[in-house]
This record gives C-alpha cells, sequence and structure tokens, in this order.
C-alpha cells in the first residue's frame, strides 16, 4: 500500500479500450506512492464469469467509486483507470475530488486503429500489458460511438510517443497536489 498523504491525488484516465490507460497507470504507480484502481480487475474479483451487462457494469463502477471515496479521504492517491468516455460517468469522481478539496487530472488517451487491432490480438492471445482485459476489437468498434471530447482540461495522449511527456506531465500537476481549498 502506497504511503498516506496530507493532500491526496485523483488522476481520472479514459479513453476507449486498448489504447495505454492501464500502462500509463502501472507506470504512473511505479513512479508515485498511488492505488491503482482498475476497472478490468476489480470486475474480475466481483464477478466469478463476467457478462458486462449493466447491472455488472453498475456494480463494479459503484464499488470502485466507493473504493476511489474511501481512499481519497484515508489520504492515498488514486489513479481511476477505466474507459471513462463521457462526463456523467466521471461526475461521481469529480464528486470524490471535490469531497477532499483536490483538482482530478484528467488523461485522455486515443491511439490509431491499426495500433489498437495489433493491441487486440495481442490480447486475444494473451500476450502483453492487456491480457487482463477482455475486450477485443468487437467491443472497442461498439464503444468508439460513446467516446466523447473531454470539456475539462486534461492531458492529451494520442499514442505511445506520447507516454513519457505525458507521465512526466502528470508528474509535475501533481506534486504536490494541487489543494482547491
Amino acid at each position: 500500500m502506497p504511503a498516506r498523504s496530507e493532500s491526496p491525488c485523483l488522476v481520472v484516465l479514459c479513453g476507449l479500450p486498448g489504447t495505454g490507460k492501464s500502462h500509463f497507470a502501472r507506470e504512473l504507480a511505479s513512479r508515485a506512492p498511488f492505488v491503482w484502481l482498475n476497472s478490468d480487475r476489480t470486475r474480475k474479483l466481483l464477478v466469478a464469469r463476467p457478462q458486462y451487462s449493466r447491472r455488472e457494469h453498475r456494480r463494479v463502477f459503484a464499488a470502485m467509486h466507493v473504493l476511489t471515496r474511501g481512499y481519497l479521504r484515508d489520504g492515498y492517491s488514486v489513479v481511476f483507470d477505466a474507459t471513462n468516455l463521457n462526463e456523467n460517468v466521471r461526475l461521481p469522481l469529480y464528486a470524490a475530488a471535490d469531497d477532499v478539496g483536490v483538482e482530478p487530472v484528467i488523461i485522455r488517451f486515443t491511439a490509431h486503429p491499426n495500433l489498437i487491432r495489433k493491441r487486440m490480438a495481442e490480447r486475444e492471445s494473451g500476450v502483453g500489458d492487456a491480457a487482463q482485459s477482455d475486450a477485443g476489437w468487437e467491443v472497442y468498434s461498439r464503444m468508439a460511438v460513446a467516446d466523447l471530447p473531454v470539456p475539462r482540461p486534461h492531458i492529451l495522449v494520442q499514442g505511445p510517443e506520447d507516454m513519457e511527456e505525458a507521465l512526466a506531465e502528470t508528474l509535475r500537476r501533481l506534486g504536490p497536489c494541487k489543494n482547491k481549498r
């Protein structure tokens, strides 16, 4: 468990499957004291045989939101790793950040479809970082229509070439976390 802080941070990742969110979260958590909450891992902990139904989705995210709120209140920084494709699904995270008086750092991920297809093929074969996720090209394509722009200030990662710069920018913005109070 990472160390507590008087000013915990919340990093909200958003983007379609295969865009690099989990890789980024792993890198961030290796460089700074974060609790890494991942929707794929949480789903597999809560649901023996995931069906990806709306009810199951609500259960997984309700649990993740409770955990996020609790960790932040207890002084732990959190990186929230999920698709978070629109403002409505990000609202509970904004509220959790408001409760502890911090400004969330939002990072939006995109990637070229050819790279996504390659990563999805790796997922299917169980290779690489993405083996935890069940999302394939069909899921990516279905979710793409729900991927809306982020209206709040955010960091944009448009592919692997942006990863190091985005990590450095995130760490600059977080150290120490900006307190809104």
